[in-house]
């Protein structure tokens, strides 16, 4: 097993940050990276450099991002002679939501890869389980909370490169304009077409508004009403977009939030001495891609994945809409002791009612802002350093 190197740099968050689990809804400036390739030979440029620095793994849970990335690596990886990437898959036997075996199966008896990773985990990646606190112990809660439960999985890996399907949710889901192409495109769209194309052309004005209306089902209940709107309007403008297909893929990386959880999650694979790569995240692949598809867009998420990787994937995974959930490998046993136990401190009462977070941690399926508060709050009850000793 590898050990963490804790020479990894983690990007903090600020106070209220913390307390809302939410970054500022700030845009980052990043530099435009022109390959002047397409957005299929941009990913295959990424992967063959990945690729030519084995041992390359690709984490790969049966969902499209990862099926496709790692069908692609295994193309790139035999047109160039190189040595096959190898698949790294964490299954929950005790957690049947969490079940993507069939799908799995499907893609690598497709792919006929030599070899697969799988690792078999019973409480691994809980939120306050062995592999997080020790890295609470070593750096303090970092968002998003999921980067503390990673280490599960690459203390298992030599040092290389891991290629990650990070950031396909943002780049590749068809945008607004996939809603209205779609609608358009169809010779007798039904009325759900009609209706999601619609809803998509509204301006952002009017989108903004109806995310306002929706108010207290949108912010955790356990903030303040001044927190709780401060909430709110994070969401309503991370919750904006260009109608533009190319504007709003190349904005999709610019986010604070987004910037945020790519620097840890880059950094959490770098802490056990691996390169991270994330192709669709990168730069590059979202301006190559912004490019290509040009105003208009390809269509939904579907279409997209059809144009990149129909050569590559049965069509059957490349259309596929389900996913699995993990919020119950996550909470156990401990997590809930340490929701009962806790004495209400810690978090600053002007933002967080206790009693509410409390019940919010105690639900079946927790609300996915009370996981970073959890580990806040369990810092804050063992000394270890956290934003909220930060001035106002």
């Amino acid at each position: 097993m590898s050990a963490p190197t804790a020479q990894a740099t983690f990007t903090g968050l600020t106070r209220a940050e913390t307390l809302l689990a939410l970054p500022e809804a700030t845009t980052v400036p990043v530099p435009v990276e022109r390959t002047g390739l397409g957005a299929r030979a941009t990913l295959e440029a990424i992967l063959l450099d990945a690729l030519s620095t084995p041992p390359c793994r690709v984490l790969f849970s049966g969902g499209r991002d990862s099926s496709a990335l790692l069908a692609l690596a295994a193309h790139v990886a035999r047109r160039h002679g190189l040595p096959a990437p190898v698949p790294v898959t964490v299954r929950h036997p005790t957690a049947p939501e969490a079940d993507e075996t069939a799908w799995q199966e499907l893609v690598l008896d497709h792919l006929g890869l030599p070899d697969h990773l799988v690792l078999e985990f019973d409480g691994e990646q809980r939120l306050l389980g062995e592999v997080a606190t020790a890295a609470l112990h070593r750096h303090g809660p970092v968002w998003p909370e999921a980067v503390q439960l990673h280490g599960a999985v690459y203390r298992h890996l030599d040092p290389g490169v891991v290629i990650s399907g990070e950031g396909g949710d943002a780049i590749l889901d068809g945008q607004r304009m996939g809603a209205v192409r779609d609608a358009l495109a169809l010779t007798r769209p039904r009325r759900r077409h009609l209706r999601q194309g619609l809803r998509a052309a509204r301006p952002n004005i009017l989108r903004r508004r109806d995310i306002r209306a929706q108010g207290a089902s949108i912010s955790p209940p356990w903030l303040r009403p001044a927190a709780a709107d401060e909430y709110l309007g994070r969401v309503t403008t991370l919750a904006q977009e260009p109608l533009r297909w190319d504007r709003a893929t190349r904005e999709a990386l610019r986010s604070r939030p987004m910037a945020v959880a790519m620097a840890n999650f880059d950094a959490g694979i770098a802490e056990y001495g691996s390169r991270p790569v994330n192709p669709f995240a990168d730069l590059r692949f979202a301006d190559a891609l912004a490019a290509e598809a040009g105003p208009l867009g390809w269509g939904d998420r579907t279409a997209v994945f059809r144009r990149l990787f129909h050569d590559v994937l049965p069509d059957r995974v490349l259309s596929r809409r389900s996913k699995a959930s993990f919020n119950s490998t996550r909470w156990g046993p401990e997590e809930r002791a340490f929701a009962r136990a806790w004495d209400g401190t810690g978090l600053d009462p002007d933002w967080v009612d206790p009693v509410a977070l409390r019940s919010a941690w105690l639900e079946e399926d927790p609300h996915p802002a009370a996981d970073y508060l959890l580990h806040v709050a369990w810092c804050q009850s063992r000394g270890i350093p956290t934003p909220l000793e930060d001035a106002p």
